[in-house]
């Protein structure tokens, strides 16, 4: 990562930072959203927006059809070379978001795989039914109204008592990408214990954290990890104390005994650029955040 791209988005964070501690997350979303309305409307570039959203639609990632499609590239990389899942994978994504990471799929997955998406934000789900399920039905997209303070104030599920509408033994992969670091460690913990359940044996738990450990509080401490995460809650840390949710971290340690009470197991952890970690170029994006790789035993 490029200075200059680390010092944009060190500006950018702490403009955000500074807005979301001003006002209540419903309001902030619209203030966020609404410059990207005025720009979809005067846009000549919508011959594609079968395969890449209005940018009013990326609520889970930057807003750039550039990025949005380097980032489903780089999941698909992700996937194939270092996860290395099966092109017949039963898949569920819990936070498919507007299918960043899901269009690529559609020609890597085969006839006789299956891809479930779920997340809280209608808006994602309608557009990916039309723009993905659309070409492939074996691509199914449904909302789950979870409460979280920051992204779902209205959700009537707390997440502690999600039980995945899914039978036992049902998958073979289970990503979820930026959804634990909006968590706090029991609804963290809990998420787990049900993934497990629902996937086979030896099927993947493939999942992003801020995760704390020596390294990653030193580095906060310096002020040299891009993320300020020095707030301390019950065995969480965060860089906005009044509303968590915004960014939670958990520790390492703490994960991977969550993982092995539950009957996973860490195959491995690729450390984020957040804390200053060179990620491989082929995940710049991807790999901001820190990615587990774990297995059902």
């Amino acid at each position: 990562m490029s200075q200059s791209s680390v010092d944009t988005s060190s500006t950018m964070h702490n403009i955000r930072k500074f807005i979301k501690s001003l006002i209540p997350a419903s309001i902030f979303h619209v203030v966020r959203d609404v410059p990207y309305y005025f720009i979809d409307l005067f846009s000549n570039d919508r011959a594609n927006e079968d395969t890449c959203p209005p940018l009013r639609l990326m609520f889970d990632g930057p807003r750039s059809k550039e990025k949005f499609k380097v980032s489903g590239q780089q999941a698909l990389h992700f996937y194939a070379n270092i996860a290395k899942i099966s092109q017949d994978s039963v898949m569920l994504d819990i936070g498919s978001g507007i299918g960043r990471k899901t269009i690529p799929l559609l020609s890597f997955l085969s006839p006789a795989a299956m891809y479930v998406g779920m997340d809280i934000n209608t808006a994602g789900i309608d557009w990916c039914l039309r723009n993905i399920t659309s070409k492939n039905s074996r691509f199914m997209f449904f909302p789950v109204n979870i409460y979280n303070k920051f992204y779902s104030p209205n959700g009537s599920i707390i997440p502690g008592k999600l039980v995945l509408p899914f039978a036992d033994n049902s998958f073979d992969v289970v990503a979820l990408w930026s959804v634990f670091t909006h968590m706090y460690p029991d609804d963290i913990a809990h998420y787990i214990s049900e993934i497990s359940r629902v996937l086979k044996p030896g099927g993947q738990l493939l999942s992003s954290y801020y995760l704390m450990n020596d390294e990653a509080f030193s580095r906060v401490k310096d002020g040299t990890a891009l993320q300020n995460i020095v707030h301390t809650g019950d065995r969480y840390w965060t860089n906005n104390p009044n509303i968590p949710e915004d960014l939670i971290a958990v520790s390492d340690d703490w994960l991977r005994l969550e993982m092995e009470k539950t009957g996973m197991a860490v195959d491995s952890i690729l450390y984020g650029a957040w804390s200053g970690h060179t990620v491989d170029a082929a995940l710049e994006q991807m790999n901001f955040q820190d990615i587990v790789i774990a297995r059902k035993r």
